[in-house]
């Protein structure tokens, strides 16, 4: 297991929460971190953070700002059942209640 695996894993059974928002360069995602059970460790590839129902929205057409107010939108995001993060690509996460 890669490091940012095991500290997200350590996060997750600590909070009892799998939920997580993670950000990359040009992503926001949301999803739920898989977790391997049964010795199911050897499917889980390395250098990649696997999630489930996973909600993927481009930062540049989520969010727009004026002076003023930012709005956002949900709608143009992108739904997946399973979804594969290379760990390199992950710039923060936020574990979720």
């Amino acid at each position: 297991m890669d490091n940012i695996n095991r500290e997200i894993s350590k996060i997750v059974e600590k909070t009892g929460s799998k939920r997580i928002t993670v950000l990359t360069n040009a992503l926001k995602i949301d999803g739920f971190v898989y977790t391997c059970s049964d010795n199911k460790c050897k499917q889980v590839i390395r250098g990649v953070l696997t999630l489930q129902d996973a909600v993927v929205c481009k930062l540049s057409d989520y969010c727009t700002c004026d002076e003023e107010e930012c709005k956002c939108n949900d709608f143009v995001c992108f739904k997946y059942k399973w979804l594969n993060i290379m760990q390199d690509k992950i710039v923060s996460f936020s574990i979720l209640d």
